[in-house]
């Protein structure tokens, strides 16, 4: 039997973080979760750029995330239900344009201002091609989302004690629900004690050997590579025709590569 709950490195759980808005704070939040080793996305709005003339502030602006992922938070943070079509397009479209012309690569993903979304929302992200995006309702849940277009975080910062201890104490067990998903903003952060609590939950869950560690976007990469595997009806031959090595566990003993692009045949 083969089985794909395994992820990059041979690990079995995932922990990622997301932050909105730009904040003045980021860059510190960027320098605590360095330290600890941990991945964070940031879903920024471009209109932050209307008051730079300067286009390296621009680019230093977005390159204090490299090492992250940044993502789309629509142009000027309105509620996307309430848009016209027009205003709804323009502002997904463009934030994608902006902040690719100084990332260099293409941002595909999203958290939507307010946790503000419907049907025709969903629908106006698959046109513009953003391939997922995260909402504000919690699950205190670890799984990973039926549409990517509306990714559920496990829980917000403030209330991450518990889902962490949660997380923590089936760590090492054959649970299948694998992913620790906080998000917030980093303008939270208001005193030293906010920080100091920051750190600490960071620091519960950095460093374990049993963890990847993730942006959104290279969760959404891998998953969707595991889902595209050929396997043939032996379970011996598998094709991987993505750019993303998986990794895939057999009959719960032994866990092996499947590298992109390539074939490989189990003995």
């Amino acid at each position: 039997m083969l089985q794909f709950h395994v992820y990059p490195g041979g690990k079995k759980r995932i922990v990622t973080f997301s932050y909105d808005d730009g904040s003045g704070n980021d860059p510190r939040l960027i320098e605590l979760f360095n330290k600890y080793g941990v991945k964070g996305t940031f879903h920024l709005n471009t209109r932050v750029f209307e008051k730079m003339t300067d286009e390296s502030e621009k680019k230093a602006f977005v390159d204090r995330y490299i090492g992250h992922e940044v993502a789309c938070h629509t142009v000027h943070h309105g509620w996307p239900t309430r848009m016209p079509a027009s205003s709804l397009l323009n502002e997904l479209i463009n934030d994608r344009r902006d902040l690719e012309k100084y990332t260099g690569y293409p941002v595909v993903g999203m958290s939507y201002p307010c946790g503000d979304y419907d049907d025709r929302v969903l629908g106006a992200l698959t046109a513009c091609g953003i391939v997922y995006s995260r909402t504000t309702k919690a699950t205190f849940n670890f799984g990973f989302p039926d549409d990517w277009r509306v990714w559920h975080p496990t829980c917000h910062h403030r209330d991450a004690d518990k889902p962490i201890a949660d997380f923590l104490s089936r760590i090492d067990s054959e649970w299948t629900r694998p992913m620790l998903y906080i998000w917030g903003h980093s303008h939270e952060f208001k005193t030293e004690e906010d920080w100091a609590k920051m750190e600490e939950t960071v620091s519960k869950i950095a460093g374990l050997d049993q963890v990847w560690y993730a942006t959104n976007i290279e969760i959404y990469d891998y998953i969707e590579a595991t889902r595209r595997v050929r396997v043939s009806a032996d379970e011996k031959t598998l094709y991987n025709p993505s750019s993303v090595d998986v990794w895939v566990e057999r009959d719960k003993t032994e866990i092996f590569t499947v590298p992109a692009g390539k074939t490989v045949t189990l003995p």
